[in-house]
């Protein structure tokens, strides 16, 4: 096959992978962490979470790593930190009123303090902590009802910012924690 042939392949397929990038709308994360730059314009609806990208979520000028606090034991209080980083030029919204929305979930009970419910986080409730000014960790805490794997997903909502522009994100957030009978 001569070079001329192995052009136009190449091409299609890397007109089928940019194509496939878009349709699933996969975010950008580079090596460092640091997400790609592309448009800053608030995102309307949340956001899948995108394993490729290497954290719970990734979006234009911001990651969203998600892990548990410690170890886990059924009925103990047990915590899960969604730690918010912006890239680049962009830095926390130190105005925005940050908050969680955890789904529900089978054997966990939230015990968030937010007027809007048990499996509400929020700034407002104290469950957000500015670290420096381009991070910030929310703080989502629960009880597990018994021992083995489980799912602590729901819905981010944040915002970072630069000299010139804002954005305003909603991100879909799920990250299994490990509970396990005291022990063992």
């Amino acid at each position: 096959m001569g070079s001329a042939a192995l052009h136009p392949a190449l091409l299609a397929l890397a007109s089928i992978a940019a194509l496939a990038a878009v349709a699933i709308g996969a975010p950008a994360c580079g090596k460092d962490g640091s997400a790609s730059k592309s448009s800053a314009e608030p995102a309307p609806a949340p956001a899948a979470p995108s394993p490729a990208c290497g954290h719970a979520a990734c979006g234009s000028n911001f990651f969203v790593d998600a892990s548990q606090v410690g170890d886990c034991a059924p009925g103990a209080n047990c915590a899960v930190a969604l730690k918010l980083v912006a890239t680049g030029e962009y830095h926390i919204n130190d105005e925005y009123p940050y908050k969680f929305k955890a789904d529900d979930a089978p054997g966990l009970l939230f015990s968030g303090t937010d007027a809007a419910g048990k499996n509400v986080f929020s700034k407002g409730a104290a469950n957000w902590q500015k670290r420096d000014e381009k991070t910030g960790v929310m703080t989502v805490t629960f009880q597990p009802a018994d021992a083995g794997s489980k799912t602590v997903a729901g819905l981010f909502k944040l915002s970072v910012c630069s000299a010139q522009s804002c954005q305003l994100e909603q991100q879909t957030l799920s990250t299994t924690v490990a509970v396990h009978q005291p022990g063992r």
